[in-house]
């Protein structure tokens, strides 16, 4: 079947939530109402690709352009008036699926012309969920791009690679869809299609709530975390785009679109220190003035790498310490990184004015009452300007998710959990329970001692008076929490018995 338009769609938060849909490697989280919205940088570059190519496209951003489910279904159900050309192609994540299947069978009742689609990281592992849906028509596996291109072109259902389609009551499978590996031949994001102006960084992220753009400058991870679903959505096998490509798009953003905040959505950006030097050295000959953090390894960074980042816009790095036990990072896949190489890390990015955000986990395998205050402690010892306690979730399609299964920990079928900001599975020392208790306590030091809900945490005051104000507020809160997780400790130990340190290779 040859298409007429293609409507690219992401649907509207579940009621009472914000839904981030690229968040956890294009799995998703939801936050709670009051949350910016966050652009799935996937459905942009599948309308970007559509549009490069003329094709007649549609694309309903729901967070950003403000449409209520019922707003949606009409929109696309005037789109698809009169018409039997119609491709809606609406991206999912985990957990907003059963919602996103709901709002599908609200367009099919009032649009049943139009064709439906579903994509996203995690449908092929959720497909025996998916395919129970009677609305839907398409399955897209992979990357949507070329998939969506070949449907709209009429090639036929069993040729398209990606694709899982009807036939009668029975669902047939093709062939994977290959991730895209030369990223450079991929148009630029066509931001101009939404209202870009209203995706902001929270204040939690930054010293104001700040307007920004999103980049991919390259995708996948070879790492291989087993808690992590970004080698699940994007592969271990990591693509890159060139350094003159990456400062092209964001000599774009900032001269066309007046955008002076990026975001680099990698989960590993400085994978290849060259590309990142000469990534820096562009910028800089180009004149382009802008500011940018991204995310990356501590070993990933030599001191050459950092200084050429600050002196090219970088205000803020995202590191994955996880834990301060190099026990339990080695137990979940990671090349394990010392306390000390961590600190001098930290301890460099404050020299280099460049802001540091921590990002640690409660509830790993092997985690005990002990192993997590030490990491708490550590968390406030290396003096991070920003920091983010999560609790271990087991992510369908990870490593650590079947761990949690073969231990009892977590349910076979089980996807729709709401973020990784709430506790949901124990390990082999510690309850759910336990766990929720331990990240409460966290969370607790995280927004009100160590983030201080952005009070006090600007580095563009300059005033004499702000500063000191902002030394006393760091020291107090730095004693505080050195106390309470102190004091914390002592009754936790004493509450919970936790078992010796069992086995716990993942």
């Amino acid at each position: 079947m040859k298409f007429t338009q293609v409507i690219v769609v992401n649907p509207p938060s579940p009621t009472g939530y914000v839904s981030n849909k690229d968040s956890m490697g294009g799995f998703g989280q939801l936050f709670p109402l009051g949350a910016t919205p966050f652009p799935p940088l996937d459905l942009i570059y599948l309308a970007s690709y559509l549009a490069e190519k003329n094709y007649p496209m549609t694309v309903l951003e729901s967070l950003a352009q403000e449409l209520t489910k019922e707003q949606l279904v009409e929109k696309i159900a005037a789109l698809a008036e009169n018409e039997t050309g119609a491709l809606v192609v609406m991206r999912t994540s985990a957990p907003t699926l059963d919602w996103d299947l709901g709002i599908c069978g609200a367009i099919k009742s009032k649009a049943p012309n139009a064709r439906l689609a579903v994509y996203g990281p995690v449908v092929p592992k959720v497909l025996h969920r998916i395919q129970k849906e009677e609305c839907l028509d398409y399955i897209i596996k992979g990357d949507p791009d070329e998939t969506v291109e070949a449907l709209f072109n009429g090639q036929a259902e069993g040729e398209t690679s990606g694709l899982i389609f009807r036939q009668g009551k029975e669902w047939i499978e093709n062939q994977g869809q290959p991730f895209i590996r030369e990223l450079d031949k991929l148009p630029f994001p066509k931001w101009e299609l939404l209202p870009y102006e209203k995706y902001r960084l929270p204040k939690s992220s930054t010293s104001s709530e700040t307007a920004f753009l999103p980049i991919w400058s390259s995708r996948g991870c070879p790492i291989g975390c087993h808690y992590c679903p970004y080698p699940v959505g994007q592969g271990l096998a990591w693509r890159y785009r060139s350094a003159e490509n990456v400062v092209e798009e964001i000599e774009h953003l900032v001269n066309d679109l007046g955008i002076r905040y990026i975001l680099f959505r990698d989960p590993m950006f400085s994978l290849n220190q060259k590309r990142v030097l000469k990534i820096c050295e562009e910028i800089n000959n180009r004149g382009v003035k802008v500011k940018w953090r991204c995310e990356t390894r501590i070993d990933f960074l030599k001191e050459e790498t950092l200084r050429a980042m600050a002196g090219a816009g970088c205000e803020g790095i995202n590191f994955g310490v996880e834990s301060s036990d190099v026990e339990i990072q080695e137990g979940v896949g990671r090349k394990p990184i010392s306390p000390e190489q961590i600190a001098s890390h930290f301890a460099l990015c404050h020299e280099l004015g460049i802001k540091t955000f921590g990002f640690f986990i409660i509830g790993l395998p092997g985690d005990t009452v002990e192993t997590i205050f030490k990491t708490m402690k550590f968390a406030v010892e290396i003096k991070p300007h920003w920091i983010q306690f999560t609790a271990a979730s087991p992510f369908i399609g990870t490593k650590l998710r079947d761990w949690a299964i073969e231990r009892g920990l977590a349910e076979k079928d089980e996807y729709a959990y709401i973020s990784s900001h709430e506790a949901i599975m124990g390990n082999e020392n510690l309850s759910v329970a336990q766990v929720h208790m331990l990240h409460r306590l966290a969370q607790h030091i995280q927004n009100y001692l160590v983030n201080r809900k952005g009070i006090l945490k600007s580095v563009e005051q300059k005033s004499a008076l702000y500063k000191a104000a902002q030394r006393g507020a760091d020291f107090a809160c730095g004693i505080t929490a050195r106390a309470i997780i102190f004091g914390a400790k002592a009754w936790f130990s004493r509450s919970i018995i936790s078992r010796p340190r069992a086995e716990r290779t993942v």
